[in-house]
This record gives structure tokens, sequence and C-alpha cells, in this order.
């Protein structure tokens, strides 16, 4: 597949789709925000569907996401908690606010990459098989 040839628009509705992890009317308020036509019942099925197979491509990654967004989020977001603006928030609230964080990048991370795999534009390897063992 030409990767070229898909409309901005397309691609951003799969990535969000694929983020939003079934939150469909979160969904349809965030893309008919961003200017994009809504759904019918009929087209969201697909949707979903086509979403929850390009999601799948990522399982078998899906634990070494989730860490690598968590150890992003505290890389990131330590520094920015030592700002003066942060002072009065608890270390509870720091933890709270790393962890929303966290959630984030790996919901975006997974996105991505589920839809590199589904573009065909990454394939997945066992780790010997990508160092040529």
């Amino acid at each position: 597949m030409n990767h070229q040839s898909i409309p901005a628009e397309a691609i951003q509705s799969e990535l969000l789709m694929d983020m939003c992890d079934g939150d469909m009317v979160r969904l349809m308020d965030t893309l008919k925000s961003l200017g994009q036509a809504g759904r019918s019942p009929d087209v969201m099925a697909m949707e979903i569907a086509a979403s929850k197979i390009r999601v799948e491509a990522v399982e078998k990654i899906d634990k070494l996401v989730a860490t690598y967004a968590q150890l992003i989020a505290q890389g990131i977001l330590k520094p920015i908690l030592e700002d003066p603006s942060f002072r009065g928030l608890s270390d509870e609230g720091k933890s709270e606010f790393v962890s929303d964080h966290a959630s984030l990048f790996y919901a975006a991370s997974k996105a991505v990459l589920a839809n590199l795999f589904d573009k065909n534009i990454i394939q997945y390897t066992a780790p010997k098989e990508a160092l040529g063992e």
C-alpha cells in the first residue's frame, strides 16, 4: 500500500480510533472537533473491526511498549515536576500525573505502531531475526 496516497484525515482517524480503546463517543466528538465528518453505524462498525485488527498486531510487543511509555513519562516529566509551578502538587498527585501521561504515551505509541504495521511500513521480527542471528 502506498502510504503517501492515504489522506492525512484517514490516518488521523485510524490513529485516534486505535487510541480510544472503545470510547466511540469521545472519538466521534474529537473527530468532529477536527472538522471530520460523522460516521453511520455501519461505517463505524467497519472502522472498529479494522482498528481491532490493527491493534492486535501490536500485542506481541504490548508489554514492551507499555514499559517504554512509562520510562519516557518518567524521564520527560521528572524535570517538569521539579518546576516551582508544581510545588503545591503532592507526591501522590505527581505520581498520578506521570501515570496519566504514561497511559497517553502508551496509547499513542501503540496506535502509531499498529498503523505502521497495517501499512506494511514496518514488520515484526523476533529479536534474533532483527540481529541477523
